[in-house]
C-alpha cells in the first residue's frame, strides 16, 4: 500500500513539473525527496548514501551557474549548520548535509523564503503528529521542491 501511494505521490509531482515547464532539478527533488521524506519520518535519519549523490547530482544540474550554487549551499548549509551548533536538539548533521545540497538549486534571494517555508512546514508535521520531536528533512524537501517548481 505504502509503495502505490508514494508511486500516486511521485507521479503527481512529476505531472506539476511537466506542466509548469519545470528544470530538471525538480524532478530530481521530487524523486529524492519522496525517499528520504518517508525515511526520515519512519527512522528519523537523512542517509549520505542519499544525500551526497543528491547534492553531487544537483550541483551538476546547476553548472551553468556554478558560484551561485556553491554559494548557495554554502550559506544554506551554513545556516543550518549553525543552528546544528547553538542547539543540536533542534537538527541533525543530516539535515545539515541535506540543506546544503538543496542550496545548490536555490537562487540567493530564496534561500531565506526556504527556510521560512521549511520551518513552517516542520511545524505542520510536529502539529499533525502531535509531537514536539519531527525531522526538519521532509519540511526542507518541500519547500525546496515548491520553490524551484512553481
Amino acid at each position: 500500500m505504502t509503495t502505490v501511494l508514494l508511486a500516486s505521490f511521485l507521479g503527481s509531482l512529476w505531472t506539476v513539473a511537466a506542466v509548469l515547464d519545470a528544470p530538471p532539478s525538480s524532478y530530481l527533488l521530487a524523486w529524492f525527496g519522496i525517499v528520504l521524506a518517508l525515511i526520515d519520518l519512519r527512522h528519523h535519519r537523512l542517509p549520505d548514501a542519499l544525500t551526497l549523490p543528491l547534492g553531487a547530482a544537483l550541483l551538476l544540474l546547476q553548472s551553468h551557474r556554478l558560484g551561485e550554487a556553491a554559494l548557495g549551499a554554502l550559506v544554506f548549509g551554513g545556516a543550518h549548520l549553525a543552528v546544528r551548533r547553538l542547539r543540536p536538539e533542534f537538527m541533525g548533521g543530516g539535515d545539515v548535509k541535506l540543506a546544503a545540497a538543496l542550496g545548490t538549486t536555490l537562487s540567493l534571494p530564496s534561500l531565506l523564503p526556504a527556510a521560512i517555508l521549511a520551518s513552517a512546514v516542520t511545524l505542520a508535521i510536529a502539529a499533525v503528529k502531535r509531537t514536539r520531536k519531527v525531522p526538519h528533512g521532509p519540511g526542507l524537501l518541500a519547500a525546496t521542491w515548491a520553490l524551484t517548481t512553481l
